[in-house]
């Protein structure tokens, strides 16, 4: 074992970044500097809950309280902009130096509009909590105005922020009705996607029985369409011009351009994803890991990668520093579920797929598994009630 004590900078407060540092917390002989652009926790799988009336905090759990008992770990507030690998070194935005033994990155992802003229300036996006309040402010809005004409809200993206999401305006609508004292506003939600059906990641017959769900709450979806721009109140689509109060999009993600803008250190993949070896190692660094959304690997995106391959680089480390052997990486085959309106999910388990109030339950058990992963278990309980708490609007 080797006496020196190794120091892990990691780079990202989501999933995988914060797992990370959760499992190095109090292990002998390493020193923890968990470098993030915000100062909480943020489980965007909950954000959708968020942009129709749920308690956002179920969404965040601030850093401090993840790492109240964690004396090896510090939390700093930065953005980091450059590395030197040679030099073992990371420089920030402002100006500030980090020095490592070991970095892992885990900077997440942001909207990718894929070059799509006007799609930036004229949607609303879920991509953080700030954002998602945003556009829950905006349908309370349209959903609280004096207009006899149905509500149009556009949602570009069919997969499972698209999804979930349409499926529950419906609902909004009516709790918002009721808030208001009003009369429950008509609502014409349009979901559209490039693909020839929705949730294309999952099996098609999970496909299937979602589509029909989606129908059944009055969703209307347009599929194997492309969106070639986006006006104000007005998506530009092959198939001819949509017109919406609200264009919401959801139909995809990319890394940070730190890795592109760092091409001696990163080699890019798969949707401008790092390449990385048998180890999650950059293919040109030994010292520097990338893992989760930023990781060009089987299963990348899902959150229970990033929490998977956090505690792969994190044993690894630890072994290594033993003096044990070091395992090669094997992907792990997430489970898949998505809400479609309220109480009701499919999931796809394998090749299983079970869907209604089944789904659900496996929904919500997820839910509870990822708090689990960052707080004991009496807190987790307490953030994974507040899914059901309706906020004021």
């Amino acid at each position: 074992m080797s006496d020196k004590t190794t120091k892990v900078v990691i780079v990202g407060g989501g999933f995988g970044g914060v797992k990370a540092a959760l499992e190095l917390a109090n292990k002998p002989g390493f020193s923890v500097q968990l470098i993030s652009n915000n100062s909480h926790f943020e489980y965007h799988g909950a954000l959708y809950r968020s942009a129709v009336g749920h308690s956002p905090m179920e969404v965040i759990i601030p850093l401090k309280d993840i790492f109240s008992g964690a004396k090896n770990v510090e939390i700093i507030l930065d953005s980091i902009g450059f590395i030197d690998a040679k030099k073992h070194c990371l420089a920030s935005l402002t100006g500030s130096t980090y020095s490592y033994d070991k970095v892992i990155f885990a900077m997440g992802n942001k909207a990718n509009y894929f070059g799509i003229k006007g799609v930036e300036s004229h949607s609303e996006e879920m991509q953080d909590i700030n954002s998602t309040i945003k556009l829950r402010r905006k349908l309370v809005g349209l959903l609280n105005n004096n207009q006899t004409k149905p509500v149009r809200i556009a949602i570009i993206g069919a997969g499972a922020s698209g999804v979930e999401l349409a499926a529950e305006i419906p609902n909004f609508a009516k709790f918002v009705a009721k808030k208001s004292n009003k009369k429950p506003k008509p609502v014409k939600v349009i979901l559209v996607d490039g693909s020839d059906r929705v949730l294309p990641m999952l099996k098609p017959t999970a496909s299937k029985k979602a589509g029909k769900r989606l129908k059944r709450l009055g969703i209307e979806v347009h599929l194997n369409i492309q969106v070639e721009s986006c006006k104000s109140g007005k998506v530009c689509m092959s198939a001819g011009n949509l017109g919406a109060d609200l264009i919401i999009w959801t139909a995809g993600s990319k890394p940070s351009e730190f890795y592109s803008k760092n091409p001696d250190v990163f080699t890019l993949g798969r949707g401008g994803r790092v390449i990385v070896d048998e180890y999650l190692r950059s293919t040109h660094s030994r010292n520097v890991y990338v893992i989760g959304d930023n990781a060009d690997t089987k299963y990348s995106g899902m959150a229970q990668t990033a929490l998977h391959d956090a505690k792969y680089v994190s044993e690894s480390l630890i072994n290594a520093k033993h003096g044990k052997l070091v395992k090669k990486y094997k992907p792990r085959k997430p489970i898949y579920v998505t809400t479609v309106g309220p109480k009701w999910a499919v999931a796809q388990i394998g090749n299983k797929v079970l869907t209604g109030r089944a789904g659900w339950s496996i929904r919500r058990q997820a839910d509870l598994a990822i708090f689990k992963n960052f707080q004991p278990y009496k807190e987790a309980i307490k953030t994974w009630r507040k899914a059901d708490k309706m906020t004021k609007l």
